[in-house]
C-alpha cells in the first residue's frame, strides 16, 4: 500500500510558482522602488508601486512611495488619486508634507481653484508652514492674475 501512494505522489504535478508566505512589506517596497528610480528605471517603479498599492492598499507608506513615483512620472491624475486617498487615510493626523504635495499636483494639473482651496485648508492645520504660505500667496497672486485678465 505504501509503494502504491508513493508512486501516486510521483505523479501528481508540482506548482508552477510557489506562493510567498507573505507579500513583500512596505520597507522591502521602498527600497526596491528606491534601487529602480536610481538605476532610471521608472516604468519598473511604477510597476512595483502599483503592485504596492493593491497589496498593501491603506498603508500610509505605500500611498505616499506610489504617489511619489506618480509624481516623478508626471501622472499627475494618477498622483492626485493617491495623495486624495492619503490624505482621507490620515485624516486628524494628517501632514502639511501630503498637503504640499496634493497643492503642488493640483497646480500641475491646471486646478488652481482647488489647489488654493486646499492650500487654506492646509493653512488653518499648519499655519505657520513657510512652504504651504508661500503655495498660498503664489496661488492667490495667480488668482488674482486671472481675474484681472478676466476683467
Amino acid at each position: 500500500m505504501a509503494n502504491t501512494a508513493q508512486h501516486l505522489d510521483k505523479h501528481q504535478p508540482a506548482p508552477a510558482v510557489l506562493a510567498p508566505e507573505r507579500p513583500l512589506d512596505p520597507g522591502a517596497i521602498r527600497e526596491t522602488v528606491s534601487a529602480l528610480i536610481a538605476q532610471g528605471e521608472l516604468a519598473l517603479a511604477i510597476e512595483m508601486t502599483d503592485l504596492a498599492t493593491f497589496i498593501h492598499p491603506n498603508n500610509e507608506s505605500v500611498l505616499a512611495l506610489s504617489a511619489l513615483v506618480a509624481e516623478v512620472a508626471q501622472d499627475w491624475f494618477k498622483a492626485h488619486a493617491l495623495l486624495t486617498r492619503l490624505r482621507h487615510l490620515q485624516g486628524a493626523s494628517i501632514t502639511s508634507e501630503t498637503y504640499r504635495h496634493e497643492i503642488r499636483v493640483l497646480r500641475c494639473m491646471g486646478s488652481n481653484t482647488q489647489a488654493i482651496g486646499l492650500a487654506q485648508i492646509a493653512l488653518q492645520k499648519f499655519p505657520t508652514d513657510n512652504v504651504l504660505q508661500q503655495e498660498h500667496e503664489e496661488l492667490l497672486s495667480l488668482f488674482n492674475t486671472e481675474l484681472g485678465a478676466v476683467g
